[in-house]
This record gives structure tokens, sequence and C-alpha cells, in this order.
């Protein structure tokens, strides 16, 4: 009698903050019943997750990771021609995280989404530096600056595959496990802001062309025309001269940054829903972070337990999938 041929698994961690960190209780669910993957995908968050395991870190290791990173001091907030923070401080935690492997000393073959601004189209890095496709992948528009990679700049793979699901099909995956983190509405109001005083008019001069070479990278003119009215509103009534000289000097902090991310993950839920309706995935992973949101980097235990409870209800469907008895 030939012996059954063991199912592959594909798992593909999506998009979503500090949600993101929902990945790890996945993770460890798995592993707890000796479920291990043989492909992995990763966007944003859900690639920083993907890339640290794939590199040789456990679930525990992972945890203990995001546990013992100052998250605050990878923010290094700057006037880039493309974003509010710099990036190289996160780049060189995503270095340490992932041991600084290329994908070809992977512990298990992965792949990261990214989306390339200059071809206007999305991206799988699969060769080559690990960490600066992550970064691409993380490159959240407006908070982090495109990083360019072979000439080319790169932002958040979100505004493409937010959960990718076929990029692990596409590997070779038998059974698909899809971790969604848009599995809520998201609703996002503008703050009320006071009226620009032009006091400092001519102080503020000198930011205001790097402001302007910020929307114009931040929302291309290839997008569609709904989601750059909707982002360019949101630029113009939260950045402007003035506000960026009294976040350069501690005074304010800049709330462009959460209401930009808030604003992208509404359209980005909208993709993710779209894009999941009609799927073929195995099994869908739903967390819900209830009060928790994107940037509650200090919650890394309640999330990992959404994770885990998330997973655990999901497990007698991908046992039965998997044909495992016990």
């Amino acid at each position: 009698m030939s012996k059954k041929k063991r199912l592959k698994i594909g798992l593909a961690l999506g998009a979503g903050g500090a949600m993101g960190l929902a990945h790890i209780g996945v993770l460890k669910v798995l592993h707890e019943h000796k479920i291990y993957p043989d492909f992995l995908a990763g966007t944003s968050m859900g690639a920083v997750i993907a890339a640290g395991y794939a590199a040789g870190r456990t679930p525990d290791e992972l945890e203990k990771f995001a546990n013992t990173t100052n998250w605050k001091s990878i923010a290094d907030f700057t006037i880039p021609k493309a974003g509010l923070l710099h990036g190289k401080k996160a780049l060189d935690k995503i270095k340490e995280l992932v041991y600084n492997k290329s994908f070809e000393k992977l512990n298990t073959k992965l792949r990261i989404v990214a989306y390339n601004l200059d071809l206007d189209e999305k991206v799988v890095f699969s060769k080559g530096n690990l960490a600066r496709a992550v970064r691409a992948s993380i490159s959240i528009p407006g908070v982090f600056s495109p990083i360019k990679i072979d000439n080319h700049d790169y932002i958040d793979g979100a505004v493409t595959d937010p959960t990718p699901f076929d990029v692990v099909k596409e590997m070779g995956a038998d059974i698909v496990i899809a971790v969604d983190l848009y599995s809520k509405e998201k609703i996002v109001e503008a703050p009320k802001l006071k009226e620009q005083s032009f006091y400092d008019e001519l102080k503020e001069k000198f930011v205001a062309a790097e402001l302007l070479n910020v929307r114009n990278y931040l929302i291309p003119s290839k997008w569609p025309e709904f989601a750059r009215k909707i982002l360019i509103w949101t630029f113009d009534k939260l950045l402007y001269p003035a506000k960026v000289i009294r976040i350069l000097s501690g005074k304010e902090y800049p709330q462009i940054v959460k209401v930009m991310y808030d604003t992208f993950d509404v359209l980005c839920n909208n993709l993710a829903r779209e894009r999941l309706k009609n799927a073929k995935i195995d099994v869908i992973v739903t967390p819900k972070a209830g009060h928790l949101s994107w940037v509650d980097f200090n919650e890394i235990s309640a999330f990992v337990k959404i994770g885990e409870k998330a997973m655990r209800q999901k497990l007698p469907q991908l046992k039965e999938k998997l044909g495992i008895n016990y």
C-alpha cells in the first residue's frame, strides 16, 4: 500500500500594524499541535513576523523579541521626500530579527509582498536581501519613506495584497491558511482642526517644497481617483509647514501619522474584503482586536492571546482538511 502524500501547508500573514502581533499567537498554536507551515507569505506586519519565523525564530522567541523591542525608538521622524519616518532604525531592527539572513538561507520558504511605485505594480520578493524586502513591505504611505531597491521605490504591499493567500497558493501549498486582520469594519473620522495662522508664513516656506514632494510620492497620479482625493484632503488638512516645525521642535505629536495610517487602513480593508469574498481559502483565521488598535505595540501579550484564540477556533477545521484525527 502506498503511503499517503503529506499535504503541504501555506500560511499567509496579513497587514495590520500592531494587530499583526496576533500572528505570533497563531504560530504558537500551530506549533503546539505540531503543525508547521511549508510556505510563508507576508505583507507589512505580517511580513515582519513571517520573516522572523522563516529565519529560525520560534513563536516563543518572536514573542520575547517583540516584548524586548522599544517600539518608540524605531520611529526616526524626519522630513524626507516621501514619508514621516526615515526607516533606518526599523531596517536595523529587522536585520536583527532575521539574523541578517538572505532569502536563500531561510529555514522555511518565504515570499514578501510590496508595491513598486515606479512600475505601478505588485512585487513578490523571493531572493536576495531579506531585511530590505521586509522594510519595503512595511513602508506605509505617508508614514515610512519608500525604500529604494535596484533603483525602484517600494511601499507597503497592503495597497495591492493585504492578505497574500494567493502567494502561498502559487508557491505550491495544498492547504492555505490565511490570517485576516481586516475582518472588521473600520470607520475613520478626520479630527477638527483650527485655522492656520499666517504669522510664520515666511519661516515656513523652506519646508513647503518638501511637503509637496511628500504628497506627490505619497499619492501617485496613477492611483484610483477616489483614493487620491481622500488622501490629498487628509494630507493637506493635517500636514502643513507650521505643524511640521512644531513637530520637529518636539512641541506636538505627529497626529498625521495616525490619521494617514487610519485612512490607508480603511482603503486596504475594502480591498481585503473584495479579495477574500470569492477566494478559495481552506482556513481563514480572523483575530478580533476589540478595543485595541494598530498603534498599541505595548499590548503584545494581549495581541498574542487574541491570535491564539482565533487559531484554536479554527483547529478542528484545519485538522479535518489535513486528515488529522488527534
